[in-house]
């Protein structure tokens, strides 16, 4: 296992080692606390724009399917008697009526798209999560969210996003929506993770890793210039205890770290 991580670490390095470091804030005439204040997409340093874009690139180019899409292509499904157990781990509702920023609401919408999808595999009501995500996304106001209804690959989906957001000067709000994306399915897998983990094999589970390594890159990366995903970085913390290569892997380290998870899901809406 130490050996295939180090070859996810050493392929992440080679890929973005031609992008550069973060470079000093104040190096534009302008210090870190006006930085964070006023996020600008135009104030991210050239060489950190293109490690964001290899990013995006990369992890476009491995095979993945978020747990959403997969319970409702039908991959995975429930007897009877499941179905009747509902679950309780599933974000409450309210807690996305005070969300103040746009961040936040990033963030409550990927979890809510991921917990609507959980909610109708147990045959629960779903209309009040889609009035919650509805909602939220009225107040974020951004097409290229429409496009995770849209028909392809996950990937082909995100690669779209991605470019489209990057157009409009909203890539720092990507980066966001997938990492709570990425914090809330990893929560839901490890509480029931012989039934969500279903059907992943040992590649799906490298891939969950790789992403998660080049999520981490990115936060770490858009933090210097965002006070709010500094915070989000912070919070984030237990995704760093992601090393499975394999199915066995991945269900010992969601055991060992679930509350965490749930403590970084809190976080992430703060």
């Amino acid at each position: 296992m130490k050996k295939l991580t180090l070859v996810v670490i050493a392929l992440t390095a080679m890929v973005f080692a031609s992008c550069g470091n973060k470079t000093n804030a104040n190096a534009s005439g302008q210090d870190s606390d006006s930085i964070a204040k006023s996020f600008d997409q135009q104030q991210i340093e050239a060489s950190v724009k293109m490690h964001l874009d290899s990013i995006a690139a990369e992890i476009s180019t491995k095979k993945f399917t978020p747990l959403y899409q997969a319970i409702n292509n039908g991959e995975i499904k429930l007897s009877a008697d499941e179905k009747k157990v509902k679950p309780t781990y599933l974000l409450e509702l309210s807690a996305t009526n005070d969300l103040q920023t746009i961040i936040q609401k990033y963030a409550a919408f990927s979890i809510l798209n991921t917990d609507k999808a959980v909610a109708a595999l147990y045959e629960m009501d779903t209309t009040d999560y889609e009035t919650a995500i509805a909602k939220l996304l009225a107040d974020i106001n951004d097409p290229a969210l429409e496009k995770i209804q849209g028909k392809g690959t996950f990937q082909q989906i995100e690669k779209e996003i991605y470019e489209a957001e990057e157009k409009s000067g909203r890539i720092h709000f990507f980066w966001t929506a997938t990492c709570a994306a990425t914090i809330e399915q990893l929560y839901v897998a490890s509480m029931n993770a012989e039934k969500f983990l279903e059907g992943y094999d040992d590649e799906d589970v490298a891939n969950i890793t790789f992403r998660i390594v080049l999520i981490l890159d990115a936060i770490d990366r858009l933090s210097v210039y965002d006070a709010e995903i500094q915070g989000l970085a912070d919070a984030i913390q237990p995704l760093k205890k992601i090393n499975a290569t394999t199915v066995d892997e991945l269900k010992k380290e969601l055991a060992e770290i679930k509350d965490e998870l749930a403590e970084a899901r809190t976080n992430i809406l703060k």
